[in-house]
């Protein structure tokens, strides 16, 4: 088995930041329901996106965000370039601390890698799917050794996997190269160890929508349409 590690935010809530979107994501209804939606759209200027803190620590490196997504010090990406990591893309972003200063000195961090859909001896299945939307239900991880088919893997340190994809997962060398560095507002979790302790995962399972919500659109066509999940 591969050694792999989620990318988890830092457990001080002090360090989260609120997400002001240039772009508004907006619910789009099922077309045949109103008791879920069938995903969301992006609207409006494609300006960076702000991250805003409520702290002055400048020295931050990753800076996590209450709704999605994160944001990474260019030093930081520096290293990752220098180590040749993959698995990535970054967009412009702006943090806007405490008092009032703004960094561009961070970029938003979108994770392109892939590892699949989890497998049938993980306990992962299929359990509905929307004829009219991407709305998806699956059933919780019953053995956590075997989520990974690692033939699925594009082989990058940078990846998800299908249907847990809000977690960010990461090569041991990553993990390796980030606590060597003492990287700050970052904490690994062995493989899914995080999502172990979530019984009320395990019990209810995981609900998604498209796998553009999660990847870039030209990602989501490439793994997602053979699949059904674009």
């Amino acid at each position: 088995m591969i050694k792999f590690f989620h990318l988890a935010h830092p457990d001080s809530e002090r360090l989260m930041a609120e997400r002001n979107q240039s772009r508004i994501n907006r619910r789009i209804p099922c077309p045949i329901t109103t008791e879920h939606e069938a995903g969301f759209e992006s609207v409006g200027s494609f300006e960076p996106d702000e991250f805003e803190v409520k702290h002055n620590r400048a020295e931050e490196e990753i800076i996590w965000s209450w709704l999605s997504g994160f944001v990474v010090h260019e030093k930081v990406l520096e290293g990752f370039n220098r180590e040749g990591f993959t698995g990535y893309r970054v967009n412009p972003a702006k943090v806007r601390f405490r008092d009032g200063s703004i960094s561009t000195e961070y970029r938003e961090f979108i994770v392109t890698g892939w590892a699949g859909i989890a497998t049938p001896q993980s306990g992962v299945r299929l359990l509905k799917s929307c004829s009219a939307c991407p709305r998806k239900e699956y059933s919780g991880v019953t053995n956590f050794e075997d989520v990974i088919d690692w033939s699925q893997w594009t082989g990058e340190d940078f990846f998800i996997a299908w249907p847990m994809a809000t977690r960010k997962l990461v090569s041991n060398r990553v993990a390796e190269w980030l606590l060597s560095r003492k990287v700050k507002s970052v904490r690994l979790e062995k493989g899914f160890a995080e999502l172990e302790r979530q019984v009320i995962l395990q019990k209810f399972g995981f609900r998604t929508g498209r796998l553009s919500d999660y990847l870039p659109d030209d990602l989501a066509i490439k793994y997602g349409r053979p699949l059904g999940l674009e």
